[in-house]
């Protein structure tokens, strides 16, 4: 059963279920996989006024969810990885905004396949987090290009190849001194990690 499926039965078995009096909070409970917390956005957020934000945030807050908890124990695997060393409000929150940075869902996909690859131990929390950080500060269309060049090397330049130098994820590697300007990139090594754990769907452990 989806969790917010899960959320949604909690709704309607709980008649005295109030509305969320602290969203931050609660978002910050949800993400750790608290049913009860996400039943009192889902409310809070149909009692109030019909705020824009508000509402694209939960839309992609809902796919995650519902793309990282396949099942009651990944609640607990998250929340251990999330709360370790005593960080449980910190790096929640480091989610949530994350969460609420992306522009699309497709970034919202690549975020639940790096978390997976996280839940399964593939990779640890600090590469997680910088893996997540590349695909909130890249455009959509530039992870897409990188998904499908990633095995190439001494990639002429373009507005692309521009993004990604951006954001690290590219570097120069021939260096041309004539006049013909002819220079070549090519990626970094953390890039083949967003590609990976996150841009690919190649080679899923889930």
């Amino acid at each position: 059963m989806k969790f917010i499926e899960r959320v949604k039965m909690v709704i309607s078995n709980e008649e005295t279920l109030e509305a969320s009096k602290n969203l931050l909070e609660d978002a910050v409970n949800a993400i750790l996989g608290d049913t009860m917390s996400a039943a009192k956005i889902i409310i809070a957020l149909g009692k109030s006024p019909f705020f824009i934000r508000e509402q694209l945030f939960w839309g992609k807050m809902e796919a995650f969810l519902n793309g990282v908890y396949l099942n009651e124990d990944d609640n607990l695997k998250l929340c251990v990885k999330l709360t370790k060393d005593g960080e449980k409000g910190e790096n929640s929150r480091r989610l949530i905004e994350i969460i609420d940075r992306v522009e699309t869902q497709q970034k919202v996909q690549y975020l639940i396949n790096a978390t997976r690859y996280l839940l399964a131990d593939a990779i640890d929390r600090p590469t997680y987090f910088r893996i997540c950080h590349a695909i909130t500060h890249t455009l959509e269309e530039d992870l897409v290009f990188l998904g499908e060049h990633i095995y190439e090397a001494n990639i002429p330049y373009s507005s692309f190849v521009q993004g990604l130098l951006n954001v690290g994820l590219m570097y120069q590697s021939v260096v041309d001194a004539s006049d013909n300007g002819d220079q070549k990139y090519s990626f970094t090594p953390f890039a083949q990690n967003v590609n990976q754990y996150a841009v690919s769907d190649n080679n899923k452990i889930f």
